[in-house]
């Protein structure tokens, strides 16, 4: 995956799902080889917390965490 150069995402950088997920699972981000992320958000939980789930995995997309570096 190539590396981001900023801070700055848009709607063709990610998509955002809400699934049933295990109740201990807030949030889980696939990124494919291109780059593209696939952000899936517990719907089991409660507004506040699926919205602080995908705050954090936008900072994962955001440091690059899924890079093989």
């Amino acid at each position: 995956m190539a590396k981001k150069n900023n801070t700055f995402l848009t709607d063709s950088d990610y998509c955002v799902r809400l699934i049933d997920l295990d109740t201990h699972v807030r949030g889980v981000t696939a990124v494919d080889e291109n780059g593209f992320a696939s952000v899936y958000i517990n719907a089991r939980q409660a507004q506040p917390a699926q919205y602080a789930a995908f705050l954090h995995e936008l900072e994962h997309i955001k440091r690059d965490d899924f890079s093989a570096e």
